[in-house]
């Protein structure tokens, strides 16, 4: 049998000169996939995919944070648990939270004990407003506004005092409110600009009854009364106003001579003392005006005791160098006097008015005390050398201030 001639058929990898040969029993070598090579990022684009990776990292990581610490709050606020089984939140940081809870929950524990008790509340009202106003139907409404502010965590006495303001503005206890319309009028004059304290209650107490010590001392008891005093504390008048009112002003009026209360009767109208504090403490203008006008008033009365018209102007003018109601009756009498001086003028066919004369002894005025002199010396010339004596028909002793009247 003739032997097969060895093949010469070659397997390889496409290569003609690999011209390995197999052998009975070897198996052929397989031929590898080739598997085309991925495209390499540039280095720009291989940043931008990693921030985009990275930002989406932090995104889950927050959110999922955000979720586990309100799912912690909860498990702390009901005393339950998480349901994602991890809040998120330290031991440290729940133990601090349940700390905020357990004080929250304290204080409003407290504040619902804070409870005004309404024998309490009588009791303060009555150091306050005096034990018959503490008895008042009215007092029941008050006490239900006050807790409220009582609760929230006011005094009593501060409680009272919102409770005025709330109840003006709900308009509801006005057996209340009327009582210290007072404390609204300062709060009105205080908004529209003026610079003044607006009293609590406690003050306002404290001041009526001052001016009512005041009033009572001068004898006006019957005006030391809750509604004109708390109209005169509206009218934003201190207790020194009403004191100075009461001493420069009406005890002044009170007391004055018969003749000088009749002229001020004509500037300060009332029909008896009462009338006349009511008037002059519940008027626009203050003590030291008034005190004032009273001055001028009693200049114009001295001069009409000697005859003489004085307006208003010149009154305060003599009033303000000095001259009270018996200063100016002496001055007065002093002008009367020289009435002659006025006579004599008119014989050198000159002038010498009241007005001059005024001038002469009030203001001491220079100009007319010159002529006076000068009137004097002729007057005295004339009648010397009529008589061969040498006596004037007025003497001169009016030229000076302080000098008692001359007479002609």
């Amino acid at each position: 049998m003739a032997v097969p001639k060895q093949s010469t058929f070659t397997y390889g990898l496409g290569n003609p000169l690999q011209t390995k040969i197999t052998k009975p029993g070897q198996t052929l070598p397989t031929t590898k996939k080739v598997v085309p090579r991925a495209a390499v990022d540039s280095k720009e684009v291989k940043a931008v995919k990693d921030a985009a990776a990275a930002t989406q990292i932090a995104f889950d990581a927050s959110d999922k944070a955000v979720k586990d610490y309100l799912a912690g709050i909860n498990t702390v606020n009901t005393g339950g648990s998480s349901s994602s089984g991890d809040s998120g939140l330290t031991y440290d940081q729940q133990l601090a939270l349940q700390k905020q809870q357990q004080d929250a929950d304290k204080l409003l524990a407290e504040s619902q004990k804070k409870v005004l008790a309404l024998d309490t509340f009588r009791a303060t009202l009555g150091l306050i407003f005096g034990k018959d106003e503490a008895s008042k139907a009215y007092v029941s409404k008050l006490y239900d506004l006050t807790s409220g502010f009582y609760k929230s965590g006011s005094t009593v006495e501060e409680a009272m005092n919102l409770a005025l303001y709330q109840a003006e503005n709900d308009k509801v206890i006005p057996e209340f409110t009327t009582r210290f319309k007072g404390i609204f009028a300062l709060r009105d004059a205080k908004q529209a600009g003026a610079a003044l304290q607006v009293p609590t209650i406690a003050e306002f107490f404290a001041t009526e009854a001052k001016m009512g010590e005041v009033l009572r001392t001068a004898g006006l008891g019957d005006l030391a009364t809750e509604t004109f005093l708390g109209d005169i504390i509206g009218r934003q008048k201190s207790v020194n106003e009403v004191a100075s009112l009461i001493s420069d002003v009406f005890n002044t009026i009170d007391y004055a001579p018969a003749e000088l209360k009749t002229t001020l009767s004509t500037y300060f109208p009332g029909v008896d003392r009462v009338s006349l504090a009511k008037a002059i403490l519940t008027g626009p203008e203050g003590a030291q005006a008034l005190s004032q006008k009273i001055k001028g008033v009693s200049v114009i009365s001295a001069g009409q005791q000697y005859g003489m018209a004085i307006d208003m102007p010149t009154a305060m003018d003599i009033a303000n160098r000095g001259y009270g109601y018996g200063e100016a009756l002496t001055g007065f009498k002093q002008v009367s006097s020289l009435s002659r001086a006025g006579d004599l003028a008119r014989i050198e066919n000159k002038t010498f008015t009241q007005q001059q004369a005024q001038d002469a002894i009030f203001k001491q005025d220079s100009a007319n005390l010159g002529q006076i002199a000068g009137l004097k010396e002729r007057e005295e010339a004339r009648f010397a050398s009529q008589t061969g004596a040498i006596k004037g028909s007025f003497s001169t002793q009016y030229l000076s201030k302080n000098s008692s009247a001359g007479q002609f």
